[in-house]
C-alpha cells in the first residue's frame, strides 16, 4: 500500500476538527498548527495548501487562513455534466491551477482513434498526458488526442496553458458540444505515481468527444480523478 504523504494525512485531520467545528472562523497560526501535530512549519504549509486546494481554506493576507463557508467549499473538483468549458476557463480567477506535461508526440493515430476522429490515411495526430495540480496538490489526469491538421500549432508553452484558450483566442475556432462516458474504474500504475493514489484506490474516468460548432471532432480523451478529488452533477432541463 502506497504511504500517503504526512502533509496530507495532517489535512484530513485539520479537515475532521473543522467539521466537529473544534475550528471556527480561522485556523490557528502555522507556529501553533505544527506544535499541535508536531511537525514542521514547512509541512504545516504543504498541508494548508491541499486544503486550499479542497476549498476548505483560504489565505487572506493579514487576517490568517480563513474557513470558508460550506457553500463555497468544493467548488474545484465539481463537473458539470451539461456544460463543457475547460478546467483552466473554470479555474482562471483561482489562479492555483498549473500543468505538468508527462509526455507529448505526434504520431500517427490508431485504427480507434481514426474512427472517433474522422481522420484520413496519412493524418496526424497529437498524443498528449498532462498531469493538473491545484496548489501543487495533483488532482487529475488528462490523456488527450488531437488532429493536428484541426488543431495546428500546439507547443508545450500552449499545453503549460489552456489548449482550450488556444483553440477559441489563437486559432479563433468556436468548440461545440461534446459526447462524455462516466465509468469507475481501478487506479493503474500512472494513477499512483501521479495522482498519489493508493494501488486499492478507485478512480472516476470521464472519456470525451468534443466537436467545434461546425461539428468536426477535434478531441478525443480521457481525464481521470481521485475518488475523492472529483464529482460530476447533472442538471435537468
Amino acid at each position: 500500500m502506497t504511504i500517503r504523504p504526512k502533509y496530507v494525512s495532517i489535512a484530513n485531520n485539520i479537515e475532521q476538527a473543522i467539521l466537529l467545528h473544534k475550528y471556527q472562523r480561522k485556523l490557528p497560526p502555522i507556529a501553533e498548527l505544527a506544535k499541535t501535530f508536531n511537525t514542521s512549519k514547512v509541512t504545516i504549509v504543504k498541508s494548508l495548501k491541499f486544503l486550499q486546494y479542497k476549498s476548505i481554506v483560504k489565505p487572506i493576507r493579514g487576517h490568517g487562513t480563513i474557513i470558508l463557508a460550506e457553500k463555497e467549499r468544493d467548488i474545484s473538483k465539481k463537473d458539470n455534466a451539461n456544460e463543457h468549458v475547460g478546467f483552466t476557463e473554470r479555474l482562471k480567477n483561482t489562479k492555483l491551477l498549473s500543468n505538468k506535461i508527462i509526455s507529448f508526440d505526434i504520431r500517427e493515430p490508431t485504427s480507434k482513434e481514426a474512427v472517433i476522429l474522422k481522420l484520413e490515411k496519412g493524418d496526424l495526430v497529437y498524443d498528449i498526458i498532462r498531469q493538473r495540480l491545484l496548489s501543487d496538490f495533483p488532482v487529475r489526469l488528462e490523456y488527450t488526442i488531437m488532429p493536428t491538421k484541426i488543431i495546428p500549432g500546439i507547443t508545450t508553452k500552449v499545453l503549460k496553458k489552456s489548449i482550450y484558450g488556444y483553440i477559441e483566442k489563437i486559432l479563433k475556432l468556436k468548440i461545440g458540444k461534446a459526447n462524455r462516458t462516466f465509468r469507475a474504474d481501478k487506479s493503474d500504475a500512472y494513477d499512483q505515481l501521479y495522482l498519489k493514489c493508493d494501488i486499492s484506490d478507485p478512480v472516476l474516468e470521464i472519456e470525451q468527444i468534443c466537436f467545434l460548432d461546425n461539428g468536426i471532432s477535434f478531441e478525443y480523451s480521457q481525464t481521470r480523478n481521485r475518488y475523492d478529488q472529483g464529482e460530476v452533477t447533472l442538471s435537468q432541463v
